[in-house]
C-alpha cells in the first residue's frame, strides 16, 4: 500500500486495523460456545440454506423459510420483519453467491453476490450474515449497496464476482489456519492495541463493496494503480466490535463487524469520502482541500456531514500471512449504534 495520505484515505481508510503491540483492552466475543449449535449444521446443509434464502427473496415469499420461533432480523442496519424488508420486496433476480464464508461450528454464513432490482443493466450488491440454531434461522443480518455513497467511497457489482474468484479457490497446497489465529486475526481488528502480528502477501487483494479501489487523490493526480493490503499502526477502533463471527477454517476467512463515527468529505470534485474520526490527519488534509476549492468560485462541493460507517469486514488468512481484505461498509447517521450489540 502507496504511503500517502490520500491513499490512506481511499483505503478507508476504511481500513480498520490493528498495531502490533501489547494488548491492553479486550475486544468482545459475539458468539460464545453456549449460543452455537452444530446439531445438523455442515457447509452443504450452510450452503443450501443461503440458497433458500436467495431463492424466497425472488418468489417474494419469506414464509417459506426455516425460521426460528423467535428471530432476529436487519436490513441496511434497521429492525424489520422479513415480510417488511426491501429484499422480499424490489429483487427480481440473484447470481450464486461469489463469496461464501462457512462456519459449522456457530451454523453461520457470510454471503455477497450481485442482485436485480427490476433492471437488467443496473446490479447491486447484496452482503448477509446468517445463522441458524437446530437449523431454524436465529440471525439475519443484511445489506443492499445501490452506488459508491452508501459504502462512503467505493463500489462495483460488475467486478464483484471476478474478484472474489481468486478467494473461492486458494491454493490446493496452502497451509490453513487454525480456529485460534483466525479468532485472534478477528479480535486484532479493531482492537486500540494487539500481539497479534499480521503479515501480508505480496498479491493479498484489497477490495471495498465489489472494486478493487483505485485513489485517484484529492486533486486528481495520485496512482491509478489498484491498492493494496495494509496493516498500520493508526486505524479505527471500536471497542464493542463483534469479532469471529463467522470462521471458516476451510478457506481461511473471517467476519469481523465495527462501527465508525467519521465524516462524509467532499472529495477530487464532484465526489464524496468517508473518512473516519480517528483519522485526523486526513480529515485536515481535506479541510485545507475545501478552503482551496471553494476560494475558486467555480465548483459546488458537498458540505461535510458526519456519518457513522457500520461495517463487515472479511479477512482472508492463510500459508502465515493476511491474503484478502474486504472492508464492506453501509453508512447511517451519526452516533449511530447497532441493534446487534
Amino acid at each position: 500500500m502507496k504511503q500517502t495520505m490520500m491513499t490512506a484515505l481511499a483505503a478507508f481508510v476504511f481500513t480498520a486495523l490493528a498495531s502490533a503491540i501489547p494488548m491492553v483492552e479486550p475486544v468482545r466475543r459475539c458468539a460464545s460456545e453456549s449460543e452455537s449449535s452444530t446439531s445438523g449444521c455442515s457447509r452443504d446443509y450452510l450452503t443450501s440454506l443461503v440458497t433458500q434464502i436467495l431463492d424466497s427473496m425472488v418468489a417474494k415469499d419469506p414464509s417459506t423459510l426455516p425460521l426460528a420461533s423467535v428471530y432476529k432480523s436487519t436490513e441496511n442496519s434497521h429492525p424489520a420483519a422479513l415480510s417488511f424488508m426491501t429484499s422480499w420486496r424490489t429483487i427480481t433476480k440473484t447470481s450464486s453467491p461469489s463469496v461464501l464464508a462457512l462456519d459449522t461450528t456457530q451454523c453461520s454464513a457470510y454471503f455477497a453476490l450481485d442482485i436485480d432490482e427490476g433492471s437488467d443493466t443496473t446490479q447491486n450488491v447484496l452482503r448477509g450474515r446468517v445463522k441458524a440454531v437446530n437449523q431454524k434461522i436465529s440471525e439475519l443480518e443484511l445489506f443492499i449497496n445501490r452506488n459508491r455513497g452508501d459504502h462512503g467511497f467505493s463500489f462495483s457489482a460488475a467486478d464483484q464476482a471476478t474478484n472474489n474468484a481468486a478467494l473461492m479457490s486458494p491454493p490446493a497446497n496452502r497451509t490453513n489456519p487454525s480456529r485460534a489465529t483466525l479468532e485472534a486475526l478477528s479480535q486484532a481488528l479493531f482492537a486500540k492495541s494487539s500481539d497479534f502480528e499480521v503479515k501480508v502477501s505480496d498479491t493479498c487483494q484489497f477490495t471495498e463493496i465489489g472494486w478493487r479501489v483505485i485513489d485517484t487523490g484529492v486533486y486528481g493526480n495520485a496512482s491509478s494503480d489498484p491498492l493494496g493490503c495494509g496493516w498500520p499502526d493508526q486505524h479505527p477502533t471500536d471497542d464493542k466490535a463483534r469479532v469471529a463471527l463467522v470462521v471458516d477454517e476451510e478457506l481461511g476467512f473471517v467476519l469481523t463487524s465495527g462501527l465508525v463515527p467519521g465524516k462524509v468529505y467532499p472529495y477530487n470534485g464532484n465526489i464524496s469520502a468517508f473518512i473516519p474520526n480517528q483519522m485526523t490527519a486526513a480529515q485536515d488534509q481535506q479541510d485545507v482541500w475545501i478552503k482551496t476549492v471553494s476560494a475558486q468560485g467555480n465548483v459546488s462541493l458537498l458540505a461535510p456531514t458526519q456519518a457513522t460507517g457500520d461495517t463487515l469486514e472479511l479477512l482472508q488468512y492463510y500459508d502465515d500471512k493476511l491474503q484478502a481484505m474486504q472492508i464492506n461498509v453501509y453508512l447511517s447517521g451519526p452516533n449511530a449504534t447497532s441493534v446487534w450489540l
